[in-house]
C-alpha cells in the first residue's frame, strides 16, 4: 500500500501502497438514459457481515454497530486528528509495532492492524492490535536486495506466512492486502513468473492466506494506464471479485485514495471518495482503509490534511458508515435482481425499515428505476439529501449523477 525521498520512513510508506499503482512511479520511487433495477424484497436471514466473520478473542468487535474505518501507515501522533474524522483503526505501523505507537493508539481509543513482533505480542497495550498484517501487496513484483524487481510472492509462501502468524497467536485474525492486479488483469507490475499464472488460480489460492482480505486500486490518480484512469467503478468491481475468491468465513476490505499520490494534476473530489466508498460497501466491503500519502506536488505521508475539503468529506462519509453500520452488518439481506449493470445496489431490512443503497456505476448521468415490492411505506427518505422519493406502482425512479450515490430508507 514506498519511495526514497530522503526520509526512510517516507520511502517505505509510499512504495507499499502508492508506487505500485504505476509501474514507472514504482521504479521512480524505488531510485440521461433509463435503466431498470429490480429488487425483490423478500425478507432474508440476518447476515454476519462484521470486519472478520469468525470471532477472535482479541480481534475486532463483533458488535454490528462497529464498522472498521482505517488509515494506512500513519504516524500515531496524528491519532486524535484521525479519530475526529471517524477513523477507528490504523492499518500498518511504521517499523512497528513499537511501545510508543501502541500507547498513542491506546490513549486515543483506536485499534491497529500491525505486523507481528514481540512488542505486539507482549505489550501492556497489545489490546489495541485487532489483526496481524501480512506483507503488503504480495501479488506485486517484490524488490530485490541488490536492486531491481523480482517476482510476486507465491500463494504457498503466503499461506505458510499465515500459518506462522496464526501459530504464534490464534486469538487475532490475519489481514492481507493485494494490489490492483485483483481487478486489473493488464497490470504489468506482478513480475515475469506471476504474470504467467492464471489470474483466478493465483488469487483464489493466495486468498487462503488470511482471515481479512483487502485490495487497493487508485483510478482517480492513475497517470499511465488509460484503461484504469477515471474508472471509479473498478473499486467496486475489485471488491466484488475479492468477495468471489473469499470463503464464507473471510471478510473483505477496500482501500480508498484521497490525494494526488503521483498525479500533480488530479486528485479525488469529496464526491468521488464518497462514491468509491459506497460502491465498495455495496459490492461487499465490510471495512474501508484510506490512503493518505502523496508524492506530488511534494511528499507528505499525511497529505490528506493539506485539503480541508477532503477531510470534511471523509468525515461525513465516515459518519454515514458509522450510523448505518447496524444496517450494513446486521440487517436482513434482501435479494436483488438487476436488469442492468449501470446501477449497483444493496438492500437490508432492519427494525421494520427497508434500506436501499444504490450507486451509478458509470461516468454518465442516468435515470435509475428500482422496482420494490413489500415496502413498509410508499414514501422514502433520501438520507442526508433533505428530500423524499415517492414509489408508484412499486417503482422508485431517481436521477443519478456520474458515479452518484443515493441512500434510501423506507420506514413504517
Amino acid at each position: 500500500m514506498t519511495c526514497d525521498s530522503g526520509k526512510r520512513a517516507a520511502a517505505v510508506q509510499g512504495e507499499q501502497k502508492c508506487g505500485t499503482n504505476s509501474w514507472t512511479a514504482s521504479l521512480l520511487c524505488r531510485g440521461c438514459c433509463a435503466f431498470v433495477f429490480l429488487i425483490s424484497c423478500a425478507m432474508g436471514a440476518p447476515v454476519a457481515a462484521q470486519s472478520s466473520k469468525i470471532g477472535f478473542a482479541n480481534g475486532f468487535p463483533q458488535d454490528p454497530d462497529f464498522f472498521p474505518i482505517g488509515v494506512w501507515l500513519q504516524e500515531t501522533h496524528r491519532a486524535q486528528s484521525y479519530k475526529m474524522m471517524g477513523v477507528n483503526t490504523y492499518v500498518g505501523l511504521w517499523e512497528g509495532p513499537r511501545q510508543q505507537q501502541l500507547a498513542d493508539l491506546a490513549n486515543a481509543g483506536l485499534y491497529a492492524v500491525a505486523a507481528q513482533n514481540d512488542v505486539g505480542l507482549s505489550s501492556v497495550n497489545s489490546h489495541v492490535i485487532k489483526a496481524w498484517l501480512q506483507q503488503d501487496e504480495p501479488d506485486n513484483a517484490q524488490p530485490l536486495p541488490a536492486g531491481g524487481w523480482g517476482d510476486c510472492i507465491m500463494p504457498e509462501q503466503i499461506k505458510a506466512n499465515f500459518a506462522t502468524l496464526r501459530e504464534r497467536d490464534p486469538t487475532r485474525p490475519v489481514f492481507l492486502n493485494f494490489g490492483q492486479g485483483v481487478v486489473n488483469k493488464r497490470w504489468v507490475g506482478r513480475g515475469d513468473t506471476c504474470s504467467k499464472i492464471d489470474h483466478d488460480a493465483y488469487y483464489s489460492d493466495a486468498s487462503r492466506g488470511a482471515d481479512i482480505l483487502s485490495f487497493d486500486i487508485y483510478p482517480v490518480a492513475e497517470v499511465e494506464q488509460t484503461h484504469i484512469a477515471g474508472h471509479l467503478e473498478l473499486v467496486g468491481e475489485g471488491t466484488a471479485q475479492l468477495g468471489r475468491w473469499a470463503t464464507s468465513a473471510q471478510s473483505v476490505w477496500t482501500v480508498i485514495e484521497t490525494t494526488h499520490i503521483h498525479n500533480p494534476q488530479r486528485r479525488p473530489t469529496g464526491n468521488e471518495i464518497r462514491s468509491m466508498v459506497w460502491m465498495a460497501v455495496i459490492r461487499g466491503a465490510r471495512g474501508i482503509t484510506y490512503f493518505a500519502h502523496e508524492w506530488q506536488p511534494s511528499f507528505a505521508s499525511d497529505a490528506i490534511f493539506r485539503y480541508p475539503e477532503i477531510v470534511a468529506a471523509v468525515t461525513l462519509v465516515n459518519a454515514q458508515l458509522a450510523r448505518l453500520a447496524p444496517v450494513i452488518n446486521g440487517g436482513a439481506d434482501v435479494p436483488l435482481t438487476a436488469k442492468s449493470d449501470q446501477l449497483v445496489a444493496m438492500a437490508r431490512q432492519r427494525g421494520g425499515s427497508l434500506y436501499v443503497f444504490a450507486a451509478n456505476n458509470t461516468a454518465e448521468p442516468i435515470e435509475g428505476r428500482i422496482s420494490l415490492r413489500g415496502l413498509p411505506s410508499k414514501i422514502g427518505t433520501v438520507l442526508d439529501e433533505q428530500r423524499f422519493v415517492n414509489v408508484e406502482d412499486d417503482a422508485l425512479i431517481d436521477n443519478f449523477s456520474p458515479y452518484g450515490v443515493h441512500l434510501y430508507v423506507f420506514e413504517n
